[in-house]
């Protein structure tokens, strides 16, 4: 029994893999599981030691039709030989697309090769390689029921799953709403600058008025300039590029600041983490700025908008919030009761279903 998961880039496709893979071999243990990744993204870095076999494919950033990469046509050709070599060598009884550039070869060639195709899919708008795949999938898997209409057409079955959600994660599920003394400040795994520069701009007010500790992890290659702003602005911080234990950081803080990406929102759900979510303004599709509103409509999140921040709007934002116990534990409550724990196993089930069916 074997399955290839396709995708990566970022922690937002590779998390939900990795979950998923957990819980297979723990349901399992003889299912040989690989993933299928790129050089272009953080698959090396997350998936090293883990246990799991990577093999990486020449696909490049963006579409294959794109003029302003005229390398990927070629790159994207040798990606669909690789995945058919692969393919052929060592049948997979399903093919799990996770979303991103480099699951869009793998996802192609399984319908070629009449594979079954399973899609993860984390966002209120489900990314451009989702959504062409989707017409080929059996099974879709959904971290919101707002994506469902964006799927309307695909003759697979849709689930509201949920996102698998790792082990250390889970945990979170069966300890009180985190309550630390910190505020926490995370940009994704692959940082972002400018939320960084609007939380390092409002610091020193922000710690003087609430006396909160402050963790910042600001993303690789931003860890040297944020720490300098701090020390310039007078603000003791923990500054990180990458941090690979969140859930010990989610236990020690009081309030998030960070991104909407939808991976994250699921760990600040079983953190019973309320949050200041400050959306990428240019997210494809616009999807950080509706997963946001997700949380907003129900009561766990609040939002504020990147393009019109200033040190004047923000600070008092994030202090108001910081003082009032009553609203943030409300808000936490809302955030448990986004979280649906039982994703990772009846993701597991369905596709050792397909597996079954297939042998």
């Amino acid at each position: 029994m074997r399955i290839w998961l396709a995708g990566g880039g970022t922690g937002g496709h590779l998390c939900p893999g990795m979950a998923l893979a957990d819980e297979l071999r723990r349901l399992r243990p003889e299912v040989e599981v690989g993933f299928l990744g790129t050089n272009e993204g953080l698959d090396r870095e997350m998936l090293w030691g883990g246990g799991y076999r990577l093999e990486l494919l020449s696909a490049g950033r963006g579409s294959p039709l794109s003029w302003r990469r005229p390398g990927n046509a070629p790159r994207f050709a040798l990606a669909l030989w690789q995945a058919y070599r692969l393919f052929r060598r060592e049948r997979p009884d399903v093919v799990a697309a996770l979303g991103g550039f480099a699951a869009a070869a793998p996802g192609i060639m399984a319908r070629i090769m009449s594979i079954p195709l399973v899609i993860l899919e984390q966002n209120t708008v489900p990314g451009r390689v989702n959504r062409l795949l989707s017409r080929w999938a059996v099974e879709i898997f959904s971290q919101f029921e707002e994506a469902r209409v964006w799927f309307a057409e695909s003759p697979a079955n849709f689930h509201h799953s949920g996102s698998p959600l790792r082990e250390p994660f889970l945990k979170l599920l069966s300890e009180p709403p985190c309550r630390g003394d910190s505020l926490l400040v995370m940009g994704g795994s692959q940082g972002a600058k400018r939320l960084n520069e609007i939380v390092a701009a409002a610091a020193r007010r922000i710690v003087g008025e609430t006396g909160c500790r402050l963790i910042h992890v600001a993303g690789p290659g931003h860890e040297a300039e944020i720490r300098a702003r701090y020390r310039r602005a007078g603000v003791s911080a923990q500054v990180y590029g990458f941090h690979g234990d969140m859930e010990e950081l989610y236990r020690r803080s009081r309030l998030v600041v960070a991104r909407s990406g939808a991976i994250s929102l699921a760990e600040f759900a079983a953190a019973g983490l309320p949050a200041i979510l400050v959306p990428l303004p240019s997210a494809l599709d616009d999807h950080q700025r509706l997963n946001a509103l997700s949380l907003v409509h129900s009561g766990a999140a609040l939002s504020y908008e990147e393009t019109t921040a200033s040190t004047e709007t923000f600070a008092p934002l994030v202090v108001s919030l910081w003082k009032d116990e009553t609203r943030r534990s409300a808000m936490a409550a809302e955030m448990r009761r986004t979280v649906l724990p039982n994703s990772g196993p009846e993701v597991a089930r369905a596709v050792l279903r397909l597996m079954g069916e297939r042998g």
